[in-house]
Order: C-alpha cells, then structure tokens, then sequence
C-alpha cells in the first residue's frame, strides 16, 4: 500500500462515517480532484499519475480535515459568506493576482475573532494552492525551526539538516508552483523569521498571509522595527482587522444554527452581538448557540431560554 493510498483510505472512513457521497467530498476538498481519481486512487490504481502531486493534495486534505475535527463539531458547518471569512478572502484573492512584491496580507485581531476559520476556508477554497501552517515561540529566534516548520507544511519527508538547505529548499518549492502561505500565530515571528517572509516574497511569486493577535502584531513590529517596516511598507497588500461581530453577521449565523419563536431572532441577535466582543467574539456566539441548543433542544428558542444561554456562557468565560 502507497502512502498515498493509506491517505485516502483514511479520507474514506472519515467521509462514510459522515455520510458524505464522492461528490459532495470532492466538491468540498478541491484537492482530491475528481471522483474518477478519488476511485483510482482508493482502488491503488495510481500508475500512471504524479504521486508526488497528489500526495501533497491529499497529505493537504487530510490536514484540513484534522483541524475541522479538532475545532467543529459535526453539526457546526463554518459559513464563508459571513465578514470575517469573506474579508480575507478577498484580500487573499487580490495578492495572488498581484505581479509584484505586494503580496502579504495581515488579518489581526482577538482570540475568537475568526482568523483560524478563515485560513481553514482559505484552504477549502483553493485547494493545494493554500498551505496552512502555525508559527510557535521557537520561531521568533530560529530560522532554521520556521524553515522546518514551512518544510512538514509542504509534505516534504526529507528535511535538510542544515538551515541553508532548508531555506534553499523552500524557495525551490515555492518558486516552482505559486503558492500561499498562511502562518497562523503569526506574532511569533522575529527579525530574522521576518526577514526570510521577506526573501520569500522577493524571490517567488507566492503569497503570505499573517493571522496575528493584533496586540501582540503590534509589539512585534515595535520589537523588529526595520525588518517589519520594509513588509508593511513595501510588501503589504492589504491589512484586515477583524473586531467584534456585526450584527447582521450574528443575526445570520443565529439563523442557521437555531429556530427561533416569531419576534425573537433580532432581539436575541442584538444581546449576543452586544456582548460578543467583549466575551470572546466569535467563538462566544458559537457557544451561546450551543447552549441554546442544549437548554431549548428540538423546541424553537424564546427568548428566556436565550438569555439564560448567554447568561451561562458569560459566566462562564
């Protein structure tokens, strides 16, 4: 058995125990290609493909759906029509159709905010093109940990030892297919950590994109002023800042979560919104919403049962 087709056994369980049919996966995970070549590949029959290829597609799918796993449930679809994920995905879309060195995007804010959901739809989106990775402490001082890092990112098995090699390695990577970067935690970065984003953004046709806490953004650019300057300054495509959610936004993504009693939907909307930013964002309304779900269960939600919801998130943040 290939590790290719290992993978996409793995993809299989995951879809049969969702209830997911070939099209609906494929259609969701652009990386698989088409159902034709899901088959082939699930059946071993992979002769006359480039395993290379698809073994970072799949290896990127199953990322993908590792992290779904990990921060959904089942039940809790993400919606990319809402301003946070969409937002970013038009900056996203505007840097990879840059032909010059503007092609870093900054999406800053809060925990909760939506940065991590909109990296995940980034990647949902487009595919291979998207390669999500998480930047750690040990990046603001070390190349060569970052360098490692944006190599296990890139499904390369082999990692040079030296950090060179590491970065002459991702630069032959990047510089082969265009390709986009998203570093989550991306305040974790330093001067030189930096300064290699910069080289990657002079020396391929890639694109980076930064989900960063906004506070802590800011105290890095005072920290590593010069090597921060010449991205923003130089670099920069655009620079998202992700706040508290709108309205509109909390009043649409009530809607689709929970049944409401007539009258109610707005009113509850507005209290949830008005508290969000203060309790967590996005992920405050995600949970206020499943404790509507847990108190109301299959009944619509009035609004006593809402405010009792929130009022057991509040306390419990």
């Amino acid at each position: 058995m290939t590790h290719l087709n290992a993978i996409a056994k793995q993809i299989r369980e995951w879809q049969l125990a969702r209830g997911l049919s070939d099209n609906e996966l494929c259609k969701r995970f652009s990386g698989l290609g088409s159902t034709k070549t899901y088959t082939r590949i699930l059946d071993g029959d992979v002769a006359e493909l480039d395993l290379e290829r698809w073994q970072i597609e799949y290896d990127q799918v199953w990322a993908l759906i590792e992290i779904e796993s990990q921060s959904t449930q089942d039940n809790e679809p993400i919606y990319d029509d809402l301003w946070h994920v969409t937002a970013p995905i038009l900056a996203a879309k505007d840097a990879m159709a840059e032909r010059g060195n503007n092609r870093l995007v900054i999406i800053e804010g809060p925990s909760g905010s939506g940065k991590t959901t909109a990296g995940r739809c980034l990647a949902a989106r487009y595919g291979r093109r998207v390669v999500l990775t998480e930047a750690d402490e040990t990046w603001k001082d070390s190349l060569c940990s970052m360098l490692g890092g944006l190599l296990r990112s890139l499904s390369v098995r082999d990692i040079p030892l030296s950090t060179e090699d590491r970065k002459q390695k991702v630069l032959a990577i990047l510089s082969g297919a265009p390709m986009c970067l998203v570093i989550d935690e991306a305040h974790h970065l330093g001067p030189r950590t930096l300064n290699l984003v910069k080289t990657i953004l002079n020396q391929t046709q890639s694109q980076v994109i930064f989900l960063c806490i906004h506070t802590l953004f800011r105290k890095l650019e005072c920290a590593a002023y010069e090597e921060a300057r010449q991205l923003t300054q130089n670099r920069l495509a655009e620079r998202v800042k992700l706040n508290g959610p709108a309205l509109a936004d909390v009043e649409k993504f009530l809607s689709r979560r929970l049944s409401f009693e007539p009258g109610t939907l707005k009113p509850c909307a507005k209290l949830c919104a008005g508290s969000a930013a203060e309790y967590g964002s996005w992920s405050f309304v995600n949970l206020v919403a499943r404790k509507c779900r847990q108190l109301a269960g299959p009944a619509a939600v009035d609004q006593d049962t809402f405010v009792k919801a929130l009022t057991k998130v509040q306390q419990s943040r």
